[in-house]
């Protein structure tokens, strides 16, 4: 060998050419290559700044992304490779000289132009590198790949003082794998560093679609999605996957491509896992029962102390390791590579999985991710734990967003397993409850009382708080309101003096049982406190998080709310119940149900019936699938009142027949039972029959129908004392209305169809004033529509005024010109009464003429008089 190639630091000698061509040659791509012009605009964008760190792990295409724009840019890039053989300062020095001439950088009268040999004197070397650098073309480009390989504290330390002031015309590029020890903080705090990560880099859909499309795949777009989603944007996963699809004739499917696919397997062992040390290698292969892990979970499965040091030294690796958010609390492993950790696991050490899967769920437990801690259990078989954690912490969560992922974990336990313990019953049970089985639940927990008796009294109170919280499931379903609330009420007690179940279960509990006893007191006719307890219900389970006892509480109230005639309130309640089930993917749920109905009786008072129809649908879809007696027999009259509406009396009158004989044995709804007469009477009277029932409002309408004033009259005056909710004052109003204008009462009739009018209005009720047929509530309408101004506009969406044009409203002083009318004063009297002017009192008279289609004083009277006016 020549002396030349035996001294590092002369610019590459002859014998050592082909070398450096290699090592300050930029990568070329492949033809056909992926266009990434999303990365192309951020290295674009790097250059504004002096130095841009491009750092991900092995295969996330961080040579190829920058060899890449720089081939489609034409930038002249000097470009160096180094490896760990350049672990010299003189060596890693001559190495940059030569990127820089190769690229034609260095111009002549450079101090580094002539240089035969780099100093070997570190402060010669730094002052040389400094003043050439700084006099090298504006926009120069260098780029330093894989710096992971340089770990000499000389190389690093003289690379770190260059970058204390960056060369102003130099723009550097630093491409590795793990974060560079290079002091780079004070460049990241001064704003002078760009950064390129994992996240940049990993494919999108579309430029992932451009690689399967190479192999000759033809994927969908959610196939696209699944794949980028698994790989998370890894270029070489992507590649792996797309050999992988394509060597089998189609056979294979996404999800048969997962980390312990041979390819991926032997990559990530050899790239990412070979250079761990050993207790690394083990803290992955142990952790990786996790899809997120913290330092204290970790510790708790490895059963050490070292946790949260190992997981920085990862993720500042980019070894796919993640951190979840800005500080080093919890972290994740990439799909692929904990596939291959799993495998790795179960081939290695295949005795220790469940007893780290044990440890896992009891960490979960503590720190009350309880989800996360079934599902650990489950994976360790350990069946009694389940049972355990399930009675004292899950089980609530079956209403609660968390429900969908709860039921997937319980169908994890084996069916044999499921009648073992009294709690694992439970387990079996909340199946039931899921899937609607509720007259097989009673069974269930009466098994698993069973299995109590020979148990300390101190062990007993879980499964006890969830047998009766099970048990109201049961009574509900079957229409008990009596046995309901009995049941509620006793557990309510049993949870005020609990003491071995945590107090987040005891809350979600106890707002399972306060709107189970608003439902009962509902329907049991004390409404007063039904609705303390359902507001009481939907706001504990709001805090509890089980957000479908909450929708189910709130859908109750606009039940109740409507039916007392409260149909604004009503309205908000259900479409905000509606809205929260709709968000949470529980549009069909049976909780939502009740919201359902209650927002379509809202939309049949406001005479909407498309909107009620609309609504109707929904809750039925709900109701079929999860049926509930009360919510059944809300369900036909809502049927029945559509009908009605609809002008089928007939098929109105069927749901009641049907409602009669096809009632559940055990229901006790005494509320509903009395709104569903009030209906079906009302329905016999749209038929022209006498309707049934003691309800004196309908009798009071049939009697007037056949002109039986005095006995309509007398049973009205029972409605007005009977009748406490808005829908029946506004019915009760109108028919009063009626009764005074047929005895001869005309303003009497118009001053109270003028109440009803206001308070129909201020509800956006409709529907009563389109049930009497009587040809006098035109004219009364219209007499409101000029006594009423402010609601003129209400009256004019009501029934069509039959044979009249619309006439304009009075105003308020109009009115009061108009009663004077009637009487012997003159204007100008009628100006000093009034404290007006006598040219006011006459313009107001004018208009009073113009409004009654009146040409003198003595018409407008008249005319007044016929309508009701006066």
């Amino acid at each position: 060998m020549s002396a030349d190639a035996e001294t590092p630091g002369r610019v590459a000698p002859a014998v050592l050419q082909p070398l450096v061509a290699a090592k300050t040659s930029r990568p070329r791509t492949i033809r056909g290559g992926v266009a990434r012009q999303r990365l192309h605009d951020l290295l674009d964008a790097a250059l504004g700044k002096p130095v841009t760190l491009i750092c991900a792990g092995a295969g996330w295409g961080k040579t190829t992304g920058v060899s890449g724009w720089a081939q489609e840019r034409g930038l002249p890039v000097a470009w160096l490779s180094v490896d760990r053989h350049d672990n010299d300062p003189q060596v890693f020095w001559s190495y940059l000289l030569a990127a820089l001439r190769v690229a034609g950088a260095v111009p002549a009268g450079n101090p580094l132009a002539d240089l035969v040999a780099v100093p070997a004197d570190p402060r010669e070397r730094g002052r040389l590198f400094a003043a050439g650098l700084a006099r090298l073309p504006a926009g120069t480009v260098l780029v330093v790949d894989d710096l992971q390989e340089i770990d000499d504290a000389d190389v690093l330390g003289e690379l770190t003082d260059l970058l204390r002031h960056p060369p102003a015309p130099l723009r550097l590029l630093l491409i590795g794998r793990a974060e560079p020890p290079l002091r780079l903080h004070r460049l990241r705090a001064a704003g002078q560093l760009a950064e390129i990560r994992a996240e940049h880099l990993a494919f999108a859909p579309d430029e992932a679609a451009e690689i399967v499309g190479r192999h000759g795949l033809a994927l969908s777009a959610e196939e696209m999605a699944t794949l980028v989603d698994r790989t998370e944007g890894w270029a070489t996963g992507l590649q792996l996957a797309a050999t992988f699809l394509a060597g089998h004739d189609g056979t294979r499917t996404i999800t048969d491509f997962t980390g312990d696919v041979r390819g991926v397997d032997d990559y990530l062992t050899e790239e990412v896992l070979a250079d761990r040390t050993r207790r690394q290698r083990r803290f992955l292969l142990q952790t990786s029962i996790c899809e997120n892990v913290c330092a204290g979970l970790a510790d708790a499965i490895t059963q050490r102390t070292d946790g949260q040091r190992i997981l920085e030294e990862l993720e500042h690796d980019n070894d796919f390791v993640v951190r979840l958010g800005a500080k080093p609390l919890w972290f994740r492993y990439h799909q692929l590579l904990r596939d291959v950790l799993g495998h790795r696991l179960r081939l290695e050490s295949p005795a220790v999985v469940p007893d780290l899967h044990r440890r896992a769920a009891r960490w979960h437990a503590a720190n009350n991710s309880v989800l996360e801690a079934l599902a650990h259990a489950v994976s360790a078989r350990d069946w009694a734990y389940v049972g355990r954690l399930v009675t004292t912490q899950a089980a609530p969560l079956m209403v609660s967003a968390h429900r969908p992922a709860l039921v997937r974990i319980l169908r994890g336990v084996p069916a044999e397993r499921l009648t073992a313990t009294p709690e694992l019953m439970i387990c079996a049970a909340l199946l039931l409850f899921h899937a609607g089985d509720y007259d097989g639940i009673p069974a269930r927990l009466y098994a698993a009382r069973e299995l109590l008796r020979d148990r300390p009294a101190g062990t007993r109170e879980p499964v006890e708080i969830m047998s009766r919280t099970l048990q109201l499931s049961a009574d509900r379903a079957a229409g008990d309101m009596p046995a309901l609330l009995a049941g509620a009420n006793r557990l309510v007690d049993l949870l005020g003096s609990a003491r071995t179940v945590p107090v987040p279960a005891i809350a979600q509990h106890r707002a399972i049982a306060l709107n189970n006893r608003g439902v009962a007191l509902l329907w049991l006719d004390r409404t007063g406190e039904a609705e303390r307890e359902l507001w009481a219900g939907s706001y504990a389970a709001r805090v509890a998080g089980v957000e479908l006892a909450e929708i189910n509480a709130t859908g109750h109230l606009a039940l109740l709310k409507v039916m007392s005639g409260s149909v604004r309130e009503a309205a908000t309640l259900a479409g905000g119940a509606v809205e929260l089930a709709e968000s949470r993917g529980w549009r069909y749920a049976l909780q939502t149900v009740a919201a359902y109905f209650a927002l379509a009786l809202v939309r049949l008072e406001r005479h909407d019936l498309d909107g009620a129809g609309q609504a109707l649908r929904e809750g039925l879809r709900g109701h079929h699938s999860d049926p509930e007696a009360a919510q059944w027999l809300v369900a036909v009259g809502v049927q029945a009142r559509l009908a009605a509406a609809r002008g089928d009396v007939a098929a109105a009158r069927k749901f009641f027949d049907d409602a009669r004989r096809d009632r559940h044995p055990r229901i006790r709804v005494p509320a509903l039972d009395r709104w569903l007469a009030r209906t079906e009477a009302a329905v016999d009277q749209a038929a022209g029959a006498d309707p049934g029932g003691s309800e004196p409002l309908p009798l009071a309408r049939a009697a007037f129908a056949k002109g039986d004033l005095r006995r309509a009259q007398s049973l009205l005056a029972e409605v007005t004392t009977a009748e406490r909710d808005t829908v029946g004052r506004i019915e009760s109003g109108i028919l009063a209305a009626l009764l005074a204008d047929a005895r001869g009462q005309p303003v009497h009739a118009a001053d109270l169809l003028a109440d009803a009018v206001t308070l129909a209005a201020g509800e956006d009720i409709r529907r009563p004033f389109l049930i009497p047929a009587d040809p006098r509530l035109d004219a009364l309408l219209q007499r409101a529509r000029l006594l009423t101004p402010l609601v003129a506009d209400f009256v004019g969406t009501l029934r069509p005024v039959r044979g009249e044009q619309p006439v304009e409203s009075l105003s308020e002083r109009e009115t009061e010109v108009l009663r004077y009318l009637a009487t012997m004063l003159t204007a100008a009297e009628i100006a000093a009464d009034l404290g007006v002017s006598v040219n006011t009192v006459k313009a107001h008279m004018r208009s009073v003429y113009r409004k009654l289609g009146a040409s003198r004083r003595t018409e407008a009277v008249t005319l007044a008089r016929d309508s009701g006016l006066l």
